[in-house]
């Protein structure tokens, strides 16, 4: 397949997606390994979907491909990344490869934001309890606010390295603070493989994540539904307090009515 090169073209570095360019821009980026052939993606308008950088005629010279891009091999059988891109059927298989996606996996998310945060804290206790008598209140004020912080420095530092991995630019991490957009990043951050911005499969792992996700997601919202309806029925309210006479005996033992 011959493409235009007149048109304008876009580009992913890193996940982000940028341009357009002349096609004699891509080509120069490619000779300074400025676009990776199995990574990065480019489009043009005319294209029914994003393609491999490697997949574009003319872009990568074989003859002149950095070093860094045209001797890297498979582990079976040392073909260059030129060859293996020519046997595969999709695009999606390209970008499904987890091994060659950048940023930070799923593990590495899950554990800076649930395993972490437990275990700074467990040694900082025992940090402080050296420290405290030596430095005192004063200045262990302050290093106490800086044991808060690192913990959460990590976890965005992580969080903006799995935006990538995910094939999304890092403007994403501002959508942590927009109520239910936040849901969807999330989801994303915790179940979702490499490259799912790109290629849109799921692994077996990432369902039963997305499952325990959300059924995590659902759970706290009836705890807090619970949680509410207790408080309201110790607030003494008449209507509500007709509703709870009318619940069967097995819920009204576990309800504290007003």
């Amino acid at each position: 397949m011959t493409e235009d090169t007149q048109d304008k073209w876009f580009y992913t570095r890193e996940g982000e997606r940028l341009g357009p360019v002349a096609f004699s821009e891509l080509q120069a980026k490619a000779r300074v390994a400025g676009l990776n052939p199995r990574l990065d993606m480019v489009w043009k308008q005319g294209m029914e979907e994003w393609k491999a950088a490697g997949k574009i005629n003319g872009l990568f010279d074989k003859g002149d491909a950095p070093e860094s891009q045209k001797t890297l091999s498979s582990a079976a059988g040392g073909a260059s990344i030129a060859d293996t891109l020519e046997h595969e059927d999709t695009v999606a298989e390209v970008m499904s490869k987890e091994g060659d996606w950048p940023g930070a996996r799923r593990r590495s998310i899950l554990f800076m934001t649930c395993i972490f945060p437990l275990i700074w804290g467990a040694l900082y206790k025992l940090i402080a309890s050296f420290l405290g008598p030596q430095l005192g209140p004063e200045i262990m004020q302050y290093i106490e606010l800086a044991a808060a912080l690192l913990p959460v420095i990590f976890i965005i530092y992580f969080m903006l390295m799995r935006l990538v991995n995910l094939g999304m630019s890092r403007w994403w991490f501002f959508g942590i603070f927009v109520p239910a957009l936040n849901l969807w990043i999330g989801y994303r951050c915790f179940a979702c493989p490499p490259g799912y911005a790109y290629h849109k499969k799921i692994d077996g792992a990432g369902i039963a994540l997305a499952i325990l996700y959300w059924l995590s997601f659902l759970l706290t919202q009836l705890s807090i539904a619970a949680l509410i309806f207790i408080m309201l029925g110790e607030a003494n309210i008449p209507v509500l307090t007709e509703l709870l006479d009318k619940l069967p005996a097995e819920l009204r033992e576990i309800i504290p009515t007003p």
